[in-house]
C-alpha cells in the first residue's frame, strides 16, 4: 500500500508508521511512505478546529498531483477553544485513491494561560513560542508541545499514532463499510 504523507517532519512520519505497522487492516501488506512539503493555502496557525480540519484537507489535495498513492495523508496540529479554555491537539486527514475520505483526532491538551494569552491575543505562533520559552531548537521536528505540557507522557508519535488510528478505522470497519438499513 502506497501512503502519501504531506509532511516531512519526523515525528509525524514516525507516528504514522507506527500505526501501520500495527493496525490490523495493514499489517498484513507492505507498505511505503512517501513524504512531502505541500501548502495549505490558509494561515500558518490553526487556531480553531475548522481551520485545523481545512489545513489538514487542503495539503492532502494539494498532494494529489504529486503522486499516485492509495491514501493521502495529512497530519496537523493546532489550538481550538472551547468556552475560556484553549486545546491543542492533532487531526489526520486520510483521503484514498478515488475520494472517499476521513478525520481523525488526538486526545486534545489544555494550553498554558501565558501561551494562550500569546496565540490569540498577540497572534503569535506557537512553535516560536515554545522555542523561546523551552529553548528548543527545531520544536516542529522535537516531541512537541503536548510532550513539553505533559511532562513527556505524550510524545508527537503517540499523538499522530491515536489520529491516523481513527482516521483509518472507517475504511475498514463493518460498522461504517455495512449498508445498514435505517
Amino acid at each position: 500500500m502506497i501512503f502519501a504523507l504531506s509532511s516531512e517532519k519526523i515525528p509525524k512520519i514516525e507516528g504514522i508508521k507506527l500505526w501501520a505497522s500495527e493496525c490490523p487492516y495493514l499489517n498484513t501488506i507492505e507498505n511505503t511512505f512517501h513524504a512531502f512539503s505541500v501548502d495549505s493555502g490558509i494561515s500558518s496557525m490553526p487556531l480553531d478546529m475548522s481551520d485545523i480540519m481545512l489545513w489538514a484537507k487542503n495539503r492532502a489535495k494539494n498532494l494529489r498531483p504529486l503522486i499516485d498513492a492509495d491514501y493521502y495523508v495529512w497530519i496537523e496540529w493546532g489550538t481550538t477553544r472551547h468556552g475560556e479554555i484553549s486545546y491543542l491537539g492533532g487531526c489526520v486527514y486520510l483521503e484514498n485513491i478515488i475520494g472517499e475520505w476521513h478525520y481523525g483526532f488526538s486526545p486534545f491538551i489544555e494550553v498554558p494561560p501565558y501561551i494562550e494569552h500569546l496565540l490569540y491575543n498577540e497572534g503569535k505562533e506557537l512553535w516560536p513560542i515554545m522555542q523561546e520559552i523551552m529553548q528548543w531548537h527545531n520544536v516542529r521536528n522535537a516531541e512537541g508541545s503536548m510532550a513539553a505540557w505533559s511532562e513527556g507522557m505524550f510524545p508527537r508519535t503517540d499523538e499522530f499514532s491515536v489520529a491516523f488510528k481513527a482516521a483509518i478505522a472507517p475504511f475498514y470497519n463493518r460498522f461504517y463499510t455495512t449498508p445498514w438499513n435505517l
